[in-house]
């Protein structure tokens, strides 16, 4: 039988130990889902997230707010002598109504016992998971059982919030017109100033307070997550390294697994495996063309999911980030979060860097400074971002975007 009372102790210590700390955006939207009167059963909530990116400190904000909350790790000795569904049935008998679950791919069995949680007692369950590719996972297996809530890395905006306590917003327009970026930058003059610091750590709320911390997320995510998720073998966490290192210190451009390959010494087939699993994990993005011929013959750029990442990995090799990357990087971040499908530009004869579905529209962009322009644009819409625009970026919010 689960200690249920030593659990609710620690988790009460732990909720103070953050007590002090600013809120994610993401906590008042969970909060009114969950203090919402709603009839029948309701979904688990799955907060998926890559490492470091806050998802303890918030389910231990939403605990310690909300009435009649129980809060547990999975991975606690005291949750592994016994089960999740027995710790949940015993916090359910006992009047509590929402269960928060911490690190709960790092249970075995976590789908089957949500499924017979699910089913079996009037309870809200908020989960929340470290290793993304698991708890996807679990979710399409969870049916209609499950909603899926991520939680991602700091966008420039919630930084700034995070910083100054202040929240600005902005519009895509407010990027696509100079004249409207400058006014924009003109009326919110304290921002600025965080740009650079952002490209180096800002999308990790404990990254200011330890400098390696970002790159030791990043080893974790491959020796814990890759290992326990893909059964990862050590020639494949080999070539996750020496790709990462690769990457870290290249310009955005395309990448080819046959150059790789022929300059690494590892099989195609190999690397395939291996930037799959990083993408899944979190720590990769690929952008390709709208309707590529193939993945051995189609454009692919590969780029890290945040430009920290990337950071991270260039100083642990005592090397400086290539900007112009990083540059890219927090584009596509920020464009990503916006829910903007992002494609290379094909049968153009200088093809600017991206093309984007906004709404109706199609848009060009090329991300760069002054030395950019817009001639390879051909007479369509687009926009050069230098990193005025960039900083604007970083404040454009998903809703009402068109």
């Amino acid at each position: 039988m689960a200690d249920i009372d030593r659990l609710y102790r620690i988790a009460l210590e732990n909720a103070a130990a953050v007590k002090g700390y600013k809120k994610r955006f993401l906590y008042e939207k969970l909060k009114k889902s969950l203090e919402k009167e709603n009839r029948g059963k309701k979904p688990a909530i799955l907060i998926p997230g890559i490492r470091g990116v806050g998802k303890t400190t918030l389910m231990l904000q939403l605990f310690s707010d909300l009435e009649d909350a129980f809060y547990f790790s999975a991975d606690s000795i005291l949750v592994r002598t016994a089960s999740i569904y027995e710790v949940v049935e015993q916090a359910y008998r006992q009047g509590y109504k929402t269960i928060f679950i911490d690190e709960i791919h790092a249970y075995r069995n976590w789908v089957e016992e949500t499924k017979n949680i699910y089913d079996d007692f009037e309870v809200r369950i908020v989960a929340s998971g470290s290793s993304t590719a698991a708890i996807k996972k679990g979710s399409t297996l969870l049916g209609r059982r499950a909603l899926e809530v991520s939680l991602s890395p700091l966008t420039l905006g919630e930084y700034v919030y995070l910083k100054e306590g202040e929240f600005y917003t902005a519009t895509i327009d407010e990027i696509l017109s100079r004249r409207a970026t400058i006014k924009w930058l003109a009326d919110h003059p304290s921002v600025e100033k965080y740009y650079k610091e952002y490209l180096s750590i800002g999308g990790f709320p404990g990254a200011a307070v330890e400098k390696e911390l970002i790159f030791k997320l990043i080893k974790r995510m491959i020796y814990e997550d890759a290992v326990a998720e893909f059964s990862l073998t050590q020639s494949k966490v080999d070539v996750c390294e020496r790709l990462l290192g690769f990457l870290s210190l290249s310009k955005p451009g395309e990448f080819s697994y046959t150059s790789f390959s022929l300059m690494s010494g590892y099989a195609k087939s190999t690397i395939y495996d291996a930037v799959n699993m990083l993408i899944e994990l979190g720590i990769l993005r690929d952008v390709k063309e709208k309707t590529p011929k193939s993945q051995a013959k189609g454009i692919l750029k590969l780029l890290f999911y945040h430009p920290n990442l990337r950071v991270a990995f260039a100083d642990q090799l005592m090397k400086e980030a290539e900007f112009g990357a990083l540059r890219e990087e927090y584009f596509l971040f920020h464009t990503g979060e916006l829910g903007f499908p992002v494609f290379i530009p094909t049968g153009m004869k200088k093809q600017p860097d991206y093309e984007i579905k906004i709404g109706k529209r199609n848009l060009l962009f090329e991300i760069g400074g002054q030395s950019k322009t817009s001639k390879q644009f051909e007479g369509r819409d687009g926009a050069v971002l230098d990193d005025e625009a960039l900083i604007v970026l970083g404040f454009v919010q998903k809703t009402d975007q068109k």
